[in-house]
């Protein structure tokens, strides 16, 4: 009986042995996941400086990934307050994705700026929002009302409080007096 077991060990050994061989293709390569860690929706997230609200952001739906990088796919609202907490300006956008690394927002998609107390407005498709820089820029075309004028062209740099904007490539300015 026990020749026999020992048989049947070196035959279940043999068998392994020679059906094992040293094809790497069969290994399956496992691909690190990039997608969202979190997913949040609807949000409303408030920033601070000094315990003095400074903007309010609201959005239907928020992706967070593993590198600090977020996403709004279905658009995104900011409200914009001064020291005494009072509304000064709102920015609406379609779609943005926010660059940790860069610190910078990415806004796409029927962009608008509203100035609540000038009633001063920015439209364009697209807009970059470096925060370290406080600066916003664009090389889409860009649309602003301002002070009764429309100035059209391609391409803006501007500071995040719109107090100074320059088009890089005016194509105008169009009087909206009645």
């Amino acid at each position: 009986m026990r020749s026999l077991l020992f048989i049947f060990h070196l035959v279940f050994v043999s068998a392994l042995l020679f059906n094992c061989d040293s094809k790497t293709e069969d290994v399956i390569e496992i691909q690190e996941y990039t997608g969202p860690i979190v997913e949040v929706g609807p949000s409303v997230t408030y920033y601070s400086d000094s315990a003095i609200v400074k903007m309010k952001m609201e959005a239907p739906k928020q992706f967070v990934f593993g590198n600090g990088d977020r996403e709004f796919p279905e658009g995104i609202f900011l409200d914009f307050f001064n020291n005494n907490g009072e509304l000064t300006s709102t920015l609406k956008a379609d779609y943005c994705y926010y660059t940790k690394k860069e610190d910078m927002y990415k806004a796409t998609g029927n962009v608008v700026i509203q100035d609540i107390e000038t009633n001063d407005r920015l439209d364009t498709e697209e807009l970059f929002w470096n925060l370290k820089k406080e600066e916003l820029f664009t090389e889409k075309f860009v649309r602003i009302e301002k002070d009764g004028e429309l100035h059209i062209g391609h391409g803006l740099e501007a500071k995040q409080d719109f107090s100074y904007w320059k088009i890089l490539d005016s194509r105008g300015t169009i009087s909206l007096s009645e």
